[in-house]
C-alpha cells in the first residue's frame, strides 16, 4: 500500500450510553457511536459501530448511491453501539451487499447476536426481512486484508468480549476504541493488560478513545467499563500518539462542560499533539 493513501474520518456519533435529544447536547451531538472512513479510490463503505448515528449516515449514502458495498465493524453488542443498525436505510436496499463484522460473544456468533435483537421481543422487524444482501463475519483479532486497507483488534477492557480495532491505510494507522476502561494504576491488579493497551496504540496516528468521566466521576464508576479523560490523555502521550479525539460523551455532560474541557485539553495538552479534541457530529479528521 502506498503511503500516500489515506482515509478521513467523519462522526456521525459521539455519545456513549444513549442517545440525547436535548437541546443542551445538540452542539456536540446527541447520537451514540458511529464511525465512518471515507477511502480515496473506492466507494466502499467503511463504518465502525452502528449507533443512533449511522441513521444519519445511511440518509446521506442512499441521497447519493444508487447501490452500496461495504463493511461494518462493531466493536461490541451493547445497546448504544448496535441501536441505529436497523434503521440503516442502505440496509433496505436490495442491490446493497454489507459485510457486518463483530469478535463472537459469549452467547454466540454476530449473526446470532444480531438475530438476537432483531427477535420479536425486542424489534418488530425480523433480520432475515432485510432487503441488502448481509454476510455476517465472526471478527478474529489477527490483521486482516480487506483491498486497501487492513483491519485488526485487541480486546477492550470492558464487559463483554469488545473489539479496539486497529485500521492500517496506506502506512498510516487509526485506532478506534470507543468504550475501554483504563484503570487508573492505583486500581490495578496487574499491568499487563494496560501494557498490552499501550503497545497496541504506540505511535499510532489516530487514537479515537473512550473518555466517558473525569477521575471524580470514575471513582464511583470503576468497573463500569469506561475511561477516565486523564487516563486517555496521560497514555495517548506516553505512546506518542499523533493527534487524539475523545469521544463517548457521558449522556449527563452537557455541551458547555464539554466546550469547557475540549478548550482545557487543548490549552493543556496541545503541544504534545499535532490535534487533541473532543469527538464532535459532523466532523471530520484525516488519519
Amino acid at each position: 500500500m502506498s503511503d500516500r493513501l489515506s482515509g478521513t474520518c467523519v462522526f456521525w456519533g459521539v455519545r456513549g450510553s444513549t442517545p440525547c435529544a436535548d437541546r443542551e447536547n445538540m452542539d456536540y451531538g446527541g447520537n451514540t457511536t458511529c464511525l465512518q472512513v471515507e477511502l480515496p479510490g473506492t466507494e466502499e463503505v467503511l463504518i465502525f459501530d452502528s449507533g443512533t448515528g449511522i441513521r444519519k449516515l445511511g440518509q446521506y449514502l442512499h441521497e447519493r448511491h444508487e447501490r452500496l458495498k461495504g463493511r461494518i465493524f462493531i466493536t461490541h453488542p451493547h445497546w448504544d453501539h448496535i441501536q441505529g443498525f436497523p434503521f440503516f436505510k442502505p440496509l433496505h436496499q436490495a442491490d446493497n451487499q454489507f459485510h457486518i463484522h463483530m469478535p463472537v460473544q459469549q452467547e454466540g456468533s454476530c449473526r446470532e447476536i444480531m438475530s438476537g435483537h432483531f427477535g420479536k421481543t425486542f424489534f418488530p422487524v425480523p433480520l432475515d426481512t432485510l432487503d441488502a444482501c448481509l454476510n455476517f463475519v465472526d471478527q478474529q483479532p489477527e490483521r486482516a486484508a480487506f483491498g486497501a486497507y487492513e483491519v485488526e483488534y485487541l480486546k477492550a477492557i470492558h464487559g463483554t468480549n469488545t473489539a479496539m480495532y486497529k485500521l492500517h491505510i496506506g502506512g498510516r494507522q487509526m485506532v478506534f476504541a470507543p468504550d475501554n476502561e483504563l484503570v487508573p494504576e492505583k486500581y490495578r491488579d496487574s499491568n499487563r493488560r494496560m501494557e498490552s493497551i499501550a503497545k497496541f496504540i504506540r505511535g499510532v496516528d489516530l487514537l479515537i478513545h473512550d473518555a466517558q468521566y473525569d477521575l471524580e466521576a470514575y471513582e464511583h464508576r470503576r468497573g463500569w467499563g469506561h475511561s477516565p479523560w486523564q487516563e486517555v490523555v496521560r497514555l495517548a502521550r506516553e505512546q506518542q500518539v499523533r493527534k487524539l479525539y475523545l469521544t463517548h460523551h457521558d449522556p449527563e455532560a452537557h455541551d458547555r462542560k464539554l466546550q469547557q474541557l475540549d478548550e482545557y485539553l487543548r490549552e493543556n495538552y496541545g503541544s504534545y499533539f499535532e490535534v487533541i479534541k473532543l469527538a464532535r457530529e459532523g466532523q471530520t479528521e484525516k488519519i
